[in-house]
């Protein structure tokens, strides 16, 4: 369970699953994990921190910490088209399109809507990324928002543009040499999602079955 407090990494270990990077906490409960939050939160910390949990049992802490939060569940996409990759800025950070996931709404079907909503682009989805999440506070009420993310190509960029309902005010296609200066003026969360891809592709390059796994 990865889960981004401001932009603090809170890594919540799966049995056999290691960490590279932070410190590392074995726990019983979630009540240090909350407590964490709450320092955080409160503290309005900006810095970029990992802090990895090795719980005695997963599941039970998952639901623990699930316990405190009201739950979303989002959908987006990490858009390419040849090597470059999409991004939208909205409230003056650079981010990927996503959004709310329907009730009744499959998650891949909510991406794919959120990429044409907010971008007005067709996509073709390839596969799945990441669960990610992140926490916010918005009319006193603590949230803990659950975002699928995945990895899609462009099929037509014709009618691209920023939804602006949505405070989306430019829509722009990256270069690899764009992109340090828009992660440069992201969230961590997004950060960790680009990673995760682009860790993915240079491992599938690298692949000899490579043509295969397209």
């Amino acid at each position: 369970m990865k889960i981004f407090v401001n932009n603090v990494f809170f890594n919540l270990l799966k049995p056999g699953e290691t960490a590279v990077n932070g410190v590392i906490i074995p726990i019983t409960n979630a009540d240090e994990i909350i407590r964490l939050y709450e320092q955080v939160t409160n503290a309005q910390v900006h810095t970029t921190v990992q802090y990895n949990f090795l719980p005695d049992n997963y599941e039970k802490i998952k639901e623990q910490i699930k316990s405190h939060f009201q739950i979303i569940y989002a959908a987006g996409g990490l858009v390419t088209k040849g090597d470059q990759i999409l991004f939208i800025k909205r409230l003056g950070k650079w981010d990927l399109p996503k959004g709310k996931v329907d009730k009744g709404e499959d998650r891949k079907a909510a991406a794919l809507r959120e990429v044409w909503e907010e971008c007005g682009i067709k996509a073709k989805l390839i596969r799945k990324i990441a669960n990610v999440w992140h926490t916010y506070t918005q009319n006193k009420i603590n949230t803990l928002k659950k975002t699928t993310w995945y990895e899609m190509i462009c099929l037509d960029d014709t009618n691209m543009r920023p939804q602006s309902e949505e405070d989306i005010t430019k829509v722009k296609w990256a270069t690899p040499e764009d992109r340090a200066k828009m992660l440069s003026n992201t969230y961590a969360a997004i950060i960790y999602v680009v990673n995760k891809w682009a860790e993915t592709t240079a491992s599938e390059k690298k692949s000899p079955d490579n043509q295969q796994l397209k």
